[in-house]
């Protein structure tokens, strides 16, 4: 799976977001990654959205993880406040990765021995402003033999 959206504003972040929820099935982890400010929560706010979340999606920056009710259940994570791989796994990522929900991870690149081999990279791109090339594609899992 290959996805590309390239927006103009804000909006269009979060509609690529919205979008790109369709594609997501029970068990994916998606593995955000972009500069600071470049959408990574606005994008997520949209995938929630496009999952039926009704509830306000916020960076889980202090919270760390935020849990929401949809259709399969979407966790959000963030590691930009964590010190150490130990402490994601501290949180039980594992038992969230390896469940029935969908998770986010943004600024997933901290800590990619975390990430499952066949997770979605969304890599955010800031081009100007207000603009954002998003590419969105799936890790290819390592088979034994490789």
């Amino acid at each position: 799976m290959r996805q590309e959206f390239v927006t103009n504003s804000p909006e269009e972040t979060f509609g690529a977001g919205r979008r790109f929820a369709a594609s997501l099935v029970a068990g994916d982890v998606v593995a955000l990654t972009g500069e600071l400010g470049s959408g990574k929560t606005l994008f997520t706010q949209g995938i929630a959205e496009g999952l039926g979340v009704e509830d306000v999606v916020n960076s889980p920056t202090f919270k760390l993880i935020g849990e929401y009710d949809s259709t399969p259940p979407l966790y959000h994570f963030d590691f930009y406040r964590l010190e150490s791989a130990e402490d994601a796994v501290a949180l039980g990522i594992e038992h969230y990765f390896m469940g029935e929900g969908i998770s986010v991870v943004e600024w997933a690149d901290l800590f990619l021995q975390l990430i499952p081999d066949d997770a979605i990279e969304v890599t955010i791109t800031v081009t100007g402003e207000k603009s954002r090339e998003i590419l969105a594609e799936r890790r290819e899992a390592e088979t034994a033999g490789d």
